[in-house]
């Protein structure tokens, strides 16, 4: 069984919204349109790198100073003894690993499929990041563990936006995404219509984190959902429909909140 290496929350290891890294959102999306077993290995901000280093995960890039910056997801699929970093390889891994299932990362595709995997901060993330920060502003006492919360404090102070700020960022973030429901095929709930793809895994991860934050009940979800005909709501239904392959652990140590 594949194991995911994931950031978890404050939510109980059992919550399918224990995660909140729209990044491992991305492959636990893969993992469940292949029909790949897997269970979670949860961890928090200030053991990142000594896990990764001693399962021999690869760092995903440079820290200002020159030193290897270690990121999730990352995961250890014991079948092969393969450890792999950074979500889209991690995807591409899966692939060719396991040729059986659905294909996310199509050759005829590829370089489209890693430009828009890797633009999403430009593409999204930009009008994200801004409303996703003053949320959590007000709500991260109760959704982030107290050492995760601890190490991101240190990093600096969360965004802090006026209600105009916000309202204008949502905004953005929906026009953004109206820019690529104008481009999707309408065959199917997916970019490219019936056939599901990487592209698909980037927009869930951004809805994974969203609905970590706004769950269904909330105002802000119930408007997400409407937006453009729907468009996202289906893509979520498509997703939920699938055969549940999830198995949740803690972390070792057993974490405790």
């Amino acid at each position: 069984m594949i194991i995911l290496y994931d950031f978890r929350s404050a939510n109980p290891p059992t919550d399918p919204r224990c995660g909140y890294s729209p990044f491992s959102w991305r492959v636990r999306f893969a993992l469940r349109i292949k029909g790949l077993p897997y269970k979670h290995h949860w961890l928090e901000l200030p053991d990142l790198e000594g896990i990764a280093k001693s399962v021999g995960a690869d760092p995903t890039s440079k820290k200002p100073d020159g030193s290897p910056r270690y990121t999730i997801p990352f995961i250890h699929d014991p079948t092969t003894n393969k450890v792999v970093s950074n979500s889209f390889d991690i995807v591409d891994y899966l692939d060719s690993t396991y040729l059986d299932t659905t294909k996310m990362i199509p050759e005829e595709t590829r370089l489209l499929q890693s430009v828009f995997a890797n633009s999403d901060y430009t593409l999204v993330g930009q009008f994200m990041y801004p409303v996703i920060g003053k949320t959590m502003t007000k709500r991260t006492p109760s959704l982030v563990t107290p050492r995760n919360l601890e190490a991101m404090k240190a990093r600096g102070p969360l965004p802090e936006l006026t209600d105009e700020q916000e309202k204008e960022a949502w905004e953005k973030f929906k026009n953004v995404l109206g820019g690529f429901a104008k481009q999707m095929n309408d065959a199917g709930p997916f970019v490219m219509g019936k056939k599901v793809s990487m592209a698909d895994a980037v927009l869930f991860g951004w809805f994974g984190i969203t609905r970590w934050l706004w769950n269904e009940t909330t105002d802000e979800w119930k408007d997400m959902m409407s937006w453009h005909g729907g468009r996202w709501n289906k893509l979520i239904e498509a997703f939920e429909s699938l055969p549940e392959v999830e198995k949740y652990c803690d972390a070792e140590g057993n974490l405790k909140i």
